[in-house]
C-alpha cells in the first residue's frame, strides 16, 4: 500500500480522501473497519460505536456505521450529535443471488445504446481518463473512490465507465470489495457509483451497466452479496436499485462528519 494515491471531488472532498488513506494505512488488518476507498468506517453497531465513529470523523472529517439496525439508527444519530458531529443516514439496500440472477437478466435482455463503448478502469487507465469521469460523477453528485481502488490495485473492485465514440465518459457503476474477510458480513462487496450525464438519462444506461458491474464482480472475485446506500425518499434510485435485485434492508448506514475538517454537508449523495 502506498501513501500517495488520487483523489477527487471539491477540494473538501480531495482533502478527505487523503485523510482517509492515511487511516487506511494504520487499520487495513483491524477485522472491525470497512473501505470501499471514500472513508474507513466501523462495520457493525455495537455499545462503542459511537465513540468509534465519532474519532474516525476527527482524524478523517467524515465516517460511517455502516450496518446499524433500524431500531438503533435515532439513538445512534443523537449519540454522534452529541459529540459535535452533523449526521446523514443512508438506508442499506442488499442483494444476493437474486440480485445476480436479475442483473443477469438484465445483461441478456437490454443492451446499452449502440454508439456506448464500455471501459472498465485499471492500473493503467491514463490520470486524465480518471478525471474526466471525475468530472462526470461531480456534476451529479457522486464522489469518486481514490484511484488505487478503482484501478483494482488495492483490494478486488470493477469500475466501468461507458464512453461516446470520442471517449468521453456518459455513465459509470462499480463495485468494490467492503469488509474485512475476518470481520462481519465478510461476503458483502459495496455497489453502486451510478452516475449518468444528463443528456443521457432515461436510456437505461444506469441499469445495463450496474448490471454488468454487480455480475463481474460476483464471478470475477466470487462476492455472493452486494449491499449499496440510498437517502430514505430517492425512490428513483430504490426502484433502478431493485431492478437489479438489491433491495431495502433493515439496516441504515449513519455518517458522522465533523463540522471542524469538512465544511460539506454531505460526502457524497
Amino acid at each position: 500500500m502506498h501513501d500517495t494515491d488520487e483523489f477527487f471531488g471539491n477540494p473538501d472532498q480531495r482533502a478527505l480522501l487523503a485523510r482517509a488513506r492515511a487511516m487506511r494505512s494504520l487499520t487495513s488488518g483491524d477485522a472491525r473497519f470497512s473501505f470501499y476507498g471514500r472513508q474507513v468506517s466501523l462495520t457493525t453497531h455495537a455499545a462503542d460505536a459511537p465513540k468509534i465513529v465519532a474519532a474516525l470523523a476527527r482524524l478523517q472529517g467524515a465516517a460511517s456505521c455502516i450496518y446499524v439496525p433500524g431500531e438503533a439508527a435515532e439513538g445512534f444519530r443523537a449519540a454522534i450529535a452529541a459529540r459535535g458531529m452533523k449526521t446523514d443516514e443512508f438506508r442499506v439496500l442488499h442483494g444476493a443471488a437474486d440480485a445476480v440472477a436479475a442483473s443477469r437478466a438484465v445483461m441478456a435482455s437490454q443492451a446499452l445504446p449502440d454508439d456506448l463503448a464500455v471501459t472498465e478502469i485499471g492500473p493503467d487507465t491514463p490520470g486524465d481518463f480518471l478525471e474526466a469521469v471525475s468530472r462526470l460523477t461531480d456534476a451529479c453528485g457522486v464522489l469518486l473512490p481514490m484511484g488505487s481502488v478503482m484501478r483494482g490495485t488495492e483490494k478486488p473492485s470493477v469500475c466501468l465507465v461507458a464512453c461516446e465514440p470520442g471517449g468521453a465518459p456518459v455513465a459509470t457503476a462499480a463495485s468494490v470489495a467492503l469488509n474485512h474477510p475476518d470481520g462481519a458480513f465478510p461476503d458483502d462487496a459495496w455497489w453502486g457509483m451510478l452516475a449518468t450525464r444528463a443528456d443521457r438519462r432515461g436510456q437505461g444506461i444506469a441499469r445495463i451497466l450496474g448490471a454488468m458491474a454487480l455480475v463481474a464482480m460476483h464471478e470475477r472475485h466470487g462476492f455472493p452479496g452486494f449491499m449499496t446506500g440510498v437517502r430514505e425518499g430517492n425512490t428513483a434510485s430504490e426502484r433502478l436499485c431493485a431492478q437489479l435485485g438489491v433491495v431495502p434492508s433493515d439496516y441504515r448506514v449513519i455518517v458522522a462528519i465533523d463540522p471542524e475538517s469538512f465544511s460539506g454537508g454531505r460526502v457524497t449523495k
